[in-house]
């Protein structure tokens, strides 16, 4: 259900902020005052095809459409097969800039606008003259079929079966163009000279590890030799200190102040030798020239493979490694494999085949019912004497099943069954849809249903009927109707007028939500015009207290 649209810089909208509510929502108000452009927003929000640059209210600024809709959980994976996460309360936004391109969010995620609209349609169905919404929709009409006939069951059978066959047949064509005998040459070479370095990113960083801390040693290796050389040369640091030391032993025999002098010299003398000790263990912990040179090559030639190979890392150097080793497994045991899966591929398609016919018959038994329905509510729309048929055409496996529904439409007894999206459009084919709409939402039903302007061409009783369907239609589903048929405006529970103002030199659209007082006043101006007579207002109560 929708639940909260949010516009902002949009064609003659500064900033709108409208709560929705369950129930028939109906918006009227003078021509050109901007129903369309609430519709235009809404629209947009759901992902339509829109240029930025021609509807931006500041060419400056972006626009930006927000709806809120609460979701039922049994979309839940519908969402998730897109990558988007689910949320009961899911926000779709659609950003327009002023460069002429825009920008789509679900919950604040980015996605392309063919997701918001593939996600928006499962909840939202947009209904005018020109129908681009259920009618025109093959998946979605299937859908309410089904929910219609009950055949869940037989749907979620055949949609499994699907996918494993159209897997063995990806799996089919994947293998006949895995290439000649002379990419299998070409593939065991390149799997042989990956195979000849043992390529592991543990491994690969130890050597860069070892080789960093040689180079390191090396640097420090004359530093290393000058201290040691200083130390222990002749006539060096140890030879003054041991000379220094005898001489200040004799002293210190004859004279008991130096005893502590020579003890601290002794101290000196032991850190200087620690000293010399540490200097010579790093000295001969420095890894050999050989093992250096033979790391050094390790890694250049893992360094080259990654450069040949055209990847980023040694990660993706081990993906290409394991993905040309199963391609040579599969290349060479391809005419076998080819074999085994051609033999699947007949067994799935004849239990696929089994699978299609029960779906399909439990569908033609579920056209009868739906034909019969379809007869008393274009009754109830006042096309007494059209006729609704409800045919199949094959297709072949496909995701749906293996037929195809096709509404056939008559409008007078004797005329040519005619498809119905054929069917001249007008009141007639508005009547027609809005039937359309009750029949398959008797068992299940879209959330939210926007009927824009489709009551145009009818009047008097007619208008009542499709109001009272209307109402009724609102009992299960959200409907919000853009209407100029008062019949029409008296039957909702909620009433939007959209206005037009001028103010200094800009002009600018409002939404208000009537209260009764103000919905008698407008249902009268649509009786009477701008001149509302008392007669219009004593009419529009009527129309009111009736309801």
């Amino acid at each position: 259900m929708l639940k909260q649209i949010e516009i902002q810089n949009f064609i003659l909208i500064d900033s709108l902020s409208l709560a929705v509510a369950p129930g028939l929502t109906v918006m009227t108000g003078e021509t050109g005052a901007g129903k369309s452009i609430l519709l235009g927003a809404l629209s947009a929000a759901l992902g339509k095809r829109i240029n930025a640059k021609n509807i931006l209210k500041d060419s400056s600024k972006k626009s930006i459409i927000e709806i809120t809709v609460e979701v039922d959980v049994a979309l839940k994976e519908a969402f998730l097969s897109y990558d988007v996460d689910y949320d009961r309360d899911t926000v779709f936004r659609r950003e327009l800039l002023p460069s002429g391109k825009s920008r789509c969010f679900i919950n604040d995620t980015p996605v392309k606008a063919s997701v918001l609209s593939a996600l928006a349609g499962l909840f939202i169905d947009v209904n005018s003259q020109n129908d681009e919404g259920l009618l025109n929709r093959t998946d979605q009409q299937l859908e309410l079929i089904d929910a219609f006939a009950q055949l869940k069951k037989e749907k979620t059978q055949y949609q499994k079966e699907y996918t494993s066959f159209l897997e063995a047949q990806n799996k089919i064509v994947a293998l006949d163009g895995l290439g000649s005998a002379a990419d299998l040459d070409y593939l065991t070479f390149v799997k042989k000279e990956l195979n000849a370095v043992v390529i592991n990113v543990q491994q690969y960083q130890e050597i860069e590890s070892q080789l960093e801390s040689a180079r390191s040693a090396r640097n420090q290796q004359e530093l290393f030799s000058e201290v040691s050389s200083s130390i222990s040369k002749n006539s060096g640091v140890m030879d003054g200190l041991f000379t220094l030391e005898s001489a200040l032993t004799s002293l210190a025999m004859a004279d008991q102040r130096f005893e502590s002098d020579v003890e601290e010299l002794n101290l000196i003398i032991g850190n200087i030798q620690n000293l010399q000790r540490k200097v010579k263990l790093n000295m001969d912990s420095t890894m050999s020239d050989n093992e250096y040179n033979e790391l050094d090559a390790t890694r250049k030639r893992i360094d080259a493979l990654v450069r040949k190979y055209r990847v980023s890392s040694i990660e993706e150097l081990l993906h290409k490694k394991d993905s040309v080793e199963q391609q040579v497994d599969r290349l060479l045991n391809r005419e076998t494999e080819l074999a085994r899966l051609k033999d699947e591929q007949i067994l799935r398609s004849s239990t696929l085949a089994a699978y299609g016919e029960e779906l399909h018959q439990k569908r033609i038994q579920a056209t009868r019912i739906i034909e019969d329905a379809f007869k008393d509510y274009l009754d109830r729309v006042d096309l007494p004497k059209a006729k609704m048929k409800l045919d199949w055409s094959p297709t072949g496996p496909k995701t749906h099943g293996t037929y195809k529904p096709l509404f056939l439409f008559a409008a007078n007894p004797g005329s040519s069954m005619e498809p119905l999206h054929k069917v001249a459009s007008g009141g007639e084919q508005s009547r027609v849809k809005l039937a359309l709409k009750a029949v398959l939402g008797l068992h299940a039903s879209l959330s939210t249903q926007v009927f824009d302007e489709i009551d145009t061409g009818i009047s008097g009783s007619t208008a009542e009927k499709v109001g009272t369907l209307m109402r009724e239609l609102s009992k299960k589903q959200q409907i919000i109707a853009i209407t100029h048929l008062p019949q029409v405006a008296s039957k909702a529970s909620v009433h939007w007028k959209v206005s037009k103002h001028q103010q200094a030199d800009t002009t600018y659209s409002t939404v208000h939500v009537l209260n009764k007082k103000e919905r008698t006043q407008e249902i009268a101006r649509i009786l009477s015009g701008e001149q509302v007579t008392a007669a219009a207002k004593k009419q529009a109560e009527s129309l009111l207290n009736d309801h």
